[in-house]
């Protein structure tokens, strides 16, 4: 299966890194108008989001527009060293560094992590999504350990060209809701 994954992950980040900018800008721009219209967000007091990295969705104009709107938002901040996953809060781009790999975080100095029991939606990130709503990640794990036991709606964030019909999955690997791509929301078959 690891082998099958990494093969996944080679493939798609390959046709997501060659994707023009002004391309990914205008796909990214139609998943925030599309995620801000979801009837479920309009309860949701606090919501984990991953802070976009490289090719990925661009999730700062998600997280403008939550401000916005008076939600809270958290990020994660991945600890290598242990495996696991904290989250903060954020209220402005001026609470977060760069991090691991390059990747922005929370600033650890602003405020401590909180429990996961405050979110009312997580928006996952991931390499490739499949019908199921299942997912190839990046490869740590963080996420699947993370989301164990959390009872609130779990959606997926990804570039249509990130679907694929059917991805492994490991006896830790949880299932989002839904996914949201530049051409529409995938409610998944499970």
């Amino acid at each position: 299966m690891d082998a099958e994954k990494k093969k996944i992950r080679r493939e798609i980040l390959a046709l997501r890194n060659a994707l023009p900018q002004a391309e990914l800008a205008a796909m990214s721009r139609s998943i925030c108008r599309r995620f801000m219209n979801l009837p479920m967000l309009e309860d949701c007091r606090a919501v984990m989001i991953f802070l976009s990295f490289g090719s990925e969705v661009n999730t700062d104009g998600i997280i403008d527009e939550l401000w916005r709107q008076g939600k809270k938002v958290y990020v994660p901040l991945c600890k290598p060293e242990t495996r696991e996953m904290v989250i903060f809060p954020i209220t402005s781009f001026a609470d977060v560094e760069p991090g691991y790999f390059g990747i922005r975080e929370p600033r650890q100095d602003l405020q401590p992590p909180v429990s996961k029991g405050l979110i009312d939606m997580v928006v996952v990130p991931a390499v490739a999504f499949d019908l199921r709503g299942f997912r190839v990640g990046y490869g740590g794990g963080y996420y699947d350990r993370f989301l164990v036991g959390m009872d609130v709606p779990k959606l997926g964030l990804a570039f249509s060209c990130q679907l694929i019909p059917e991805a492994p999955v490991g006896e830790y690997d949880l299932p989002v809701q839904s996914v949201i791509t530049e051409k529409g929301c995938l409610e998944v078959l499970v």
